[in-house]
């Protein structure tokens, strides 16, 4: 009799363990759904976040190389490179919204993700989104500006001036900058990379006088790094043949002086048989840089493209 119980109780509880066995791998199946279809949901959202953040970045952009005076030109050009931008990364046109307004691109994209396991939950897909915005501006910082500088003026697209000077501007300066320290070997190494912090609208600036012929040929180094022949009518962003100068109204420098920095604008380096040693000269170019912008303030030389959402 007490064997009949033992067995009872034997089969009764593998029972009841094969219930909870059963249960419980139900319910690890439906976390690992959750996990992977999760994943890959959120994996398809940074795709388009990636996509329209670069989408927003390309129309604003067209404000600057497209500044017409028809503000529904300007608009189209900004839309349809805001489309193209997006479409090159994979989003569909139906999958996309753009709008624009007051030199600001928005940029909205769904995408439909098929789950891999969650159908068994009776759930067949999910919806990711992104939303981005860029505005346009008159730039009002800078980082990466080249240690040299210009004094403002009315300048004329595709024409090539002369940056920094074989023989003085003025007493003692050829058009250098002392950025983050004093000395050729800081001159060099800006004019090679560009200047590593922020420079300001407003901010004042040390001049480094001197001709500095031999660190100045820094600046061919940073030419060989173009290799996609790049000229200055046409040109890709970011190129390293494209200088950002800070801007001046001092009419005369002399020694070792100061400049305040009244805004920015961008030269494509022309170093052939037109140019001395020496010399730094490029063609006034239309584009946009990256920083600080004001949207309020119509730029004069160079627009600025910021993410604002």
């Amino acid at each position: 009799m007490l064997k009949n119980l033992f067995d009872k109780l034997w089969y009764s509880e593998r029972g009841t363990v094969i219930a909870v066995v059963a249960i419980s791998m139900t319910v690890l199946i439906g976390f690992a759904a959750m996990v992977v279809d999760i994943g890959r949901l959120a994996a398809a959202r940074q795709s388009l976040v990636n996509a329209v953040d670069a989408a927003a970045m390309a129309g604003a952009r067209e404000f600057a190389v497209n500044p017409g005076t028809d503000p529904s030109a300007r608009e189209s050009a900004a839309r349809q490179q805001a489309l193209a931008c997006a479409q090159s990364n994979g989003i569909a046109e139906s999958d996309l919204t753009v709008n624009i307004m007051n030199n600001k691109v928005s940029v909205d994209a769904t995408r439909n993700v098929s789950y891999m396991f969650a159908p068994v939950l009776g759930l067949e897909s999910g919806q990711a989104a992104a939303h981005a915005a860029a505005s346009a501006g008159s730039l009002v910082s800078y980082k990466g500006v080249a240690p040299l500088c210009i004094r403002e003026q009315l300048f004329a697209y595709d024409t090539l001036y002369t940056i920094k000077f074989g023989s003085p501007d003025s007493q003692g300066n050829f058009g250098a900058l002392a950025l983050g320290g004093r000395g050729s070997r800081t001159y060099r190494d800006n004019l090679i990379n560009g200047f590593q912090e922020p420079v300001h609208q407003g901010e004042v600036l040390d001049t480094e006088p001197g001709n500095m012929s031999g660190p100045t040929d820094g600046i061919d180094e940073r030419l060989n790094r173009c290799t996609d022949g790049c000229t200055y009518d046409h040109f890709k962003p970011g190129c390293p043949r494209v200088l950002i100068i800070p801007l001046h109204r001092e009419d005369s420098l002399e020694g070792r002086d100061t400049i305040t920095v009244t805004g920015f604008a961008a030269f494509f380096i022309d170093r052939s048989s037109q140019c001395a040693s020496d010399e730094i000269k490029g063609y006034f170019v239309r584009m946009a840089g990256e920083g600080d912008i004001d949207v309020n303030t119509p730029p004069t030389t160079l627009y600025g493209v910021k993410l604002v959402e």
